[in-house]
Parts: C-alpha cells; sequence; structure tokens
C-alpha cells in the first residue's frame, strides 16, 4: 500500500475514535484509575505518575495544562480523554512524515483490530508505552539499512528506549518480538540490534532493581504459576476465557494469525512459522497463567493486546504485499479490517454507558435524603455493575460535579466497616484518605455538604 493510501485510511480512523472519545467522554474519564488520576491532578496541581512509569506524560498534560489555565471540568476531563487518540494520531502522523508506511499501517491496525473494551478503560502505560515503541521501530528501522549509523540516533534511540522501559513491564515482550523479527528478515547492520537490545535490558533492570514497587511485583508474580499448574493449562478458566474471547471479540486477531501462519507454510518458511506461532501462543499461556480464575476483560484485553503485534507485524510486512491482486483489492482489506473495528468499538459503548447509568441512579436515589454522604455496603450486584469498586469516590465525585455542578461524596466499601474510622463532617473520604474541603481547588471540588457519612 502506498503513503497516500495509508495516510487517507489512517484520517478516515482517527475521525471516528476522536469523534467517540468525545461522545463518550465521561464513559472514558468517570472509570476507575482515569477518574483517580484526574482527582489527584486537579488536587495537586500536578503530574500523577504512578510506579515510576514516565510513559503517561503526554496524556497527563492535558489535564495538568486545562488546571492551570482554568478550563471548566468538564473540559478538562473531555481533554483529557481525547488526549489517548492524539497521542496514537501524532505519532501516525510521524510515521508517514518519515515514510514509514508499513510501520504507520501496522501502528493503525494495532490501534483498532483488538480494541474493544481497553477503549473506554484509557488508563493503561502499556498502549501508551506501545506509541513510543512504534516510533522507536521507525527509527531502528530507518537506520538498520545504513552502513553508518548517524550521530542523532544514539540520543533519539536512548530517550524512546529509556520510556519505553520504564512505561510498562510487558513492553519486553514486543520489544524482543521486533529485535528477532528484524533479526529473521536478515536487515543489513545487525549489530545494531543488539546494541539497541542491550541498553534496553539495562534501561529494563535499573527499572526492576531500583524503581521497583509493589504493583508490579504482584502483577509479575503470576509467572509462579507456570510450574503450579504444568501441564493442565488447558483446563484452567483464564484459558476458556482466552478461547471464548478470541472466538467471539478478538476475531480480527485471529484471523490474522492463521493467515500468517498458512502463509508461512505455503512459503516453506519454517522459522518464521516457529517464531509467530510460540510467540502468539506463549505470550497468551503467560497472561492465562498469571490469571488462571480469570480477571475482567478491560483489564486482561490491555495484555492480550500485545498479542495483535504479534500477527499484524508480519501480516503488514509480508503477507499483505504477496497478495497478487491490485492495490485496490489490499485497500479494501485493511478499510475492511478497521471498519469492522470501528463498529465494534462503538457498540461495546452500551456497556459503560449502563455502568454510568447505574452511577446516576444512585446520585438521584440519595440525593434528597437528609444526610447525602453515603456509604455504601459492598456485595456482589453491585460489584456485578462497577466492576471495580476502589475509585468509586472519585467516580462519584467527577459525576456528580459534571452533570449537576455538585460535588457529592460517595464510596463503596470493599470490605465491611472499612470506612467505620470516618469523622469529619467536612473532609471527602477516598480508599487511601480524607480530603478537607478547604485544601481541595472549588474550582472542581464543589463540596458543601457537611453532614456525617452514613451507611446505606
Amino acid at each position: 500500500m502506498n503513503k497516500l493510501s495509508v495516510l487517507l485510511i489512517g484520517l478516515i480512523s482517527f475521525a471516528f475514535l476522536f469523534v467517540f472519545s468525545v461522545l463518550f467522554y465521561k464513559e472514558r474519564t468517570v472509570f476507575l484509575d482515569i477518574s483517580f488520576h484526574l482527582f489527584c491532578i486537579l488536587k495537586d496541581h500536578a503530574f500523577a505518575i504512578q510506579n515510576f512509569r514516565f510513559g503517561a506524560f503526554f496524556t497527563q498534560l492535558f489535564p495538568l495544562i486545562g488546571c492551570k489555565l482554568g478550563l471548566s471540568l468538564s473540559t478538562i476531563a473531555c481533554l483529557y480523554s481525547v488526549s489517548f487518540v492524539l497521542l496514537p494520531f501524532i505519532v501516525f502522523i510521524i510515521l508517514i512524515l518519515s515514510k514509514q508506511v508499513k510501520i504507520a499501517l501496522a501502528y493503525l491496525l494495532f490501534l483498532l483490530i483488538m480494541t474493544t473494551h481497553t477503549f473506554y478503560w484509557i488508563q493503561s502505560e502499556l498502549p501508551q508505552g506501545i506509541a513510543f515503541l512504534f516510533l522507536f521501530t521507525a527509527l531502528l528501522e530507518t537506520n538498520l539499512q545504513k552502513a553508518i549509523l548517524p550521530v542523532s540516533f544514539t540520543p533519539f534511540a536512548s530517550i524512546l528506549i529509556f520510556i519505553i522501559s520504564f512505561s510498562h513491564p510487558l513492553l519486553l515482550f514486543p520489544f524482543l518480538f521486533f529485535i528477532v523479527y528484524y533479526w529473521i528478515l536478515k536487515y543489513p547492520n545487525r549489530s545494531v540490534l543488539l546494541a539497541v537490545l542491550f541498553l534496553f535490558l539495562v534501561f529494563y533492570t535499573i527499572k526492576l532493581i531500583f524503581f521497583k514497587t509493589d504493583y508490579d511485583s504482584g502483577a509479575m508474580s503470576g509467572i509462579k504459576n507456570l510450574s503450579l499448574f504444568f501441564p493442565n493449562y488447558i483446563k484452567l478458566q483464564s484459558t476458556k476465557n482466552f478461547i471464548h474471547y478470541f472466538i467471539h471479540d478478538y476475531y480480527l486477531v485471529s484471523f490474522l494469525f492463521f493467515a500468517n501462519l498458512a502463509f508461512y507454510l505455503k512459503t516453506k518458511n519454517c522459522k518464521s512459522f516457529l517464531f509467530i506461532l510460540f510467540s502468539f501462543l506463549g505470550f497468551a499461556l503467560l497472561v492465562s497463567i498469571t490469571y488462571p480464575n480469570g480477571a475482567d476483560q478491560f483489564y486482561l484485553e490491555n495484555q492480550y493486546l500485545l498479542l495483535s503485534i504479534f500477527v499484524i507485524v508480519p501480516f503488514v510486512y509480508e503477507v499483505l504485499p504477496q497478495l497478487k491482486d491490485s492495490n485496490w483489492s489490499k485497500q479494501l482489506i485493511v478499510l475492511l479490517l478497521i471498519l469492522v473495528s470501528i463498529y465494534r468499538i462503538e457498540s461495546t459503548h452500551d456497556y459503560y454507558t449502563n455502568r454510568l447509568n447505574w452511577y446516576r441512579s444512585k446520585l438521584e436515589v440519595t440525593n434528597q435524603l437528609e444526610h447525602r454522604k453515603i456509604i455504601f455496603k459492598v456485595d456482589t450486584s453491585i460489584n456485578k455493575q462497577v466492576l471495580m469498586t476502589w475509585a468509586s469516590s472519585c467516580e462519584f465525585w467527577l459525576l456528580s460535579t459534571l452533570e449537576s455542578g455538585i460535588s457529592r461524596s460517595i464510596i463503596i466499601e470493599e470490605v465491611p466497616n472499612e470506612f467505620d474510622w470516618v469523622n469529619s463532617n467536612k473532609a471527602f473520604i477516598g480508599k487511601w484518605g480524607s480530603f478537607d474541603y478547604e485544601k481541595l481547588d472549588r474550582r472542581y471540588f464543589k463540596f458543601n455538604d457537611t453532614s456525617v457519612y452514613v451507611k446505606y
């Protein structure tokens, strides 16, 4: 596919994504981590980088600058939602302008063909790190074909590798994938591959040793299940869920996976066949054994997204160029993949809109009570509606302020009597403490209720 066709298809795709990010900005921001991060940014007037994942700096710039400029809460929340589309758009345009058409197309397909629930759970630093990974890949591929590296390569590559290695622990796997894939394709100047791999491993090791966090350690500890459940991986609930997801939701990824394998069988390319097969199934197994009993789909989808890289890159680099039909047929295939993906993303919003409506119903039913600062007792029906409850106070604050101009103090217990310590009538409580009204920015935290918290 030529540069112009990829650019046009990309502009159409991003037009939809930008519109969706505005239409569904409440579904995307009144949701767990983002509502909590927005609360922290507006409370502290500073970045809310967690677990040293510096890749989030770009998207957090927008609510931070909006706060400094005194923009309304609705504008800030909308800008925050849009920023998660703007970052990929900027990366895509850079790839096009640098004439890296294949990488630009691969990145565009990565953004769409698997994204479903993660369009609404936008916080994760993993997709943000992937944006910088594709930028680095473009820089790397350009210089792999040069006998002598330009002076500018080392500083730019080092900065991007630093951001990638600190963005998310799982970025180790797609980084290794690109290194091995380029090695298999027999690019000249292979010593560069070894050099950048070494630099990545240095930064990655520094992150693991000196910037270690309990969250990352806990997430990676599930690897021990490899031996615990051996050899009965297929019997795990997570494996059954994985098969269901890739039949009913991520069918485009499954289609490309088998298309690649068929191509390699036809061309008798055993090395690439085995590499793609084991990369895909190996990483899928890693995620499954880490969460043997399964987990919320939006959370696991964020990790399974990496599987799409393992099938998109060989499809774009090797399979698509070998199609004997005209360039129009290639464009049609890509456009069809993207349109199906856009439809799937849009149709998923009902689930998250219904989730918002549950919050709205609780705000409405408690609005006329004498004591409107509420602690909801945890139960299974609530968990089913809201998925996770730890950020409920931030979600209620954000939604109530956006839609009524009055901030409400409502929180959901995760364990019985979790908030029995609350004794202040002029404070907003969250999962990790209380915040005095007078210390919060009145432009965004419009708390007027000085009654005491009551259980509902």
